[in-house]
Parts: C-alpha cells; sequence; structure tokens
C-alpha cells in the first residue's frame, strides 16, 4: 500500500468520525504525500510511524492495520487524481531514464505564476499568453497579498 493510498483512505475515514480525530485524519491525509519514506517500508523495517509527520499512536495503529489487512481503496474524485508522493517523485528522478521519459512537452502547465500585481513582471493576460504559447492547458496565478510585505502584494 502506497501513502498516496494511505493518504486517501485517511481522507475517507475522516468524513466518519468526529472531531478532533476527524482533523488529526486529514491533516495526516495531507502530510502523507510528503512523508520522507513510503509508510510500508518503515513498518518492513520495525521502526515506528509515529516518526512520520501528522503521526501519532491512535493513527499508526490504524495505518499497520490497513497494511497488514489492505482495504479497498476507491478511486480518488478526479481533482485528487495523478499527484506524486515525495517517495514516487524521487524514484522517478533517480532513475536514470528519468532524462527521457520527462520531456517538456509532457508539462500540462504551471501552478505557481506571479504578475505584476505582487513580485511578477507580467500582466495576467501575459502570463495566459505565454502559457498558451508553452501548449499549457492551465496556469495558475499566485500572487502574494500584502501580508507578504516583501513582495508588494494585493489585497
Amino acid at each position: 500500500m502506497s501513502n498516496s493510498e494511505i493518504s486517501e483512505l485517511l481522507c475517507i475515514e475522516a468524513e466518519e468520525v468526529k472531531q478532533p480525530l476527524q482533523k488529526a485524519m486529514r491533516r495526516a491525509g495531507r502530510k502523507a504525500f510528503l512523508w520522507p519514506q513510503e509508510a510500508s517500508s518503515i513498518v518492513e523495517a520495525g521502526e515506528s510511524l509515529e516518526q512520520l509527520a501528522g503521526i501519532g499512536p491512535f493513527l499508526a495503529k490504524v495505518i499497520k492495520r490497513w497494511l497488514n489487512n489492505p482495504p479497498d481503496v476507491p478511486t480518488p474524485p478526479e481533482i485528487r487524481q495523478n499527484f506524486l508522493t515525495l517517495t514516487q517523485a524521487q524514484s522517478i528522478l533517480n532513475s536514470k531514464a528519468a532524462a527521457t521519459t520527462i520531456k517538456t512537452g509532457a508539462i500540462k502547465g504551471d501552478l505557481q505564476m506571479h504578475t505584476l500585481w505582487s513580485d511578477g513582471e507580467g500582466s495576467i493576460r501575459e502570463m495566459a499568453d505565454a502559457g498558451i504559447a508553452r501548449g499549457y492547458q492551465y496556469i495558475s496565478i499566485t500572487d502574494h497579498s500584502k501580508g507578504l510585505k516583501i513582495a508588494g502584494g494585493i489585497d
């Protein structure tokens, strides 16, 4: 069972429990994508899952139970599909084939763009045109708010 599957199960379980467990499960579900190791390899090595961000004694028991007897993991909604965990991304980047499998044309968009409204150099229209010129299917404008004083920002 991968960290992304554990994340999905935590999110599903969070819908069935009450606070504060609901909040803990949601938080752990988000953090699972950034765990530096697969939870399964930690358990196989006889180490504690509590070394992972967002995991305390209770959630460690829940995850161990899933690893020992894997439940069916439903397909996530489309909006949560095709995201890589940190361990998956590291595996791809460390593979010898990475240079040939990740091509510029395979990049579908940019989710971190700033405009003149904060610390960028182009207008929203210019950013959209640049994305179209690169063949992007989407862009995300992530201008800073005034709360980040060094970046200008919008209100």
